[in-house]
């Protein structure tokens, strides 16, 4: 079957308990055998990964969130600063006027 297969890989996955495929298989040329255990160490691998990944997410999110904070204060504090100065300036004007 192998010969046939020369231009390929050949994938294995061996799901039984206890295992089907003898592991000496893994070593022929071409031959690649999964089982449980190893799928279960893959997964392991890209959850610790993707728990990593949202830790480094939730770091940049919190930093926008204070940078957004921080722009929205800054720009009530020039709205109210806006505000107060007009306000002294148009009750002279307007009782001139008058």
């Amino acid at each position: 079957m192998l010969w046939q297969r020369l231009d390929r890989s050949l994938f294995i996955i061996d799901l039984a308990v206890p295992r089907d495929v003898d592991p000496r298989v893994n070593e022929m040329q071409g031959v690649y055998l999964y089982d449980i255990d190893s799928i279960r160490s893959v997964a392991e691998q890209s959850l610790a990964l993707r728990q990593q990944q949202v830790a480094a997410a939730e770091a940049i999110i919190a930093d926008h969130v204070t940078e957004f904070f921080d722009s929205i204060s800054r720009g009530l504090n020039r709205l109210s600063q806006t505000t107060e100065h007009s306000s002294l300036g148009e009750n002279p004007l307007r009782a001139s006027e008058l």
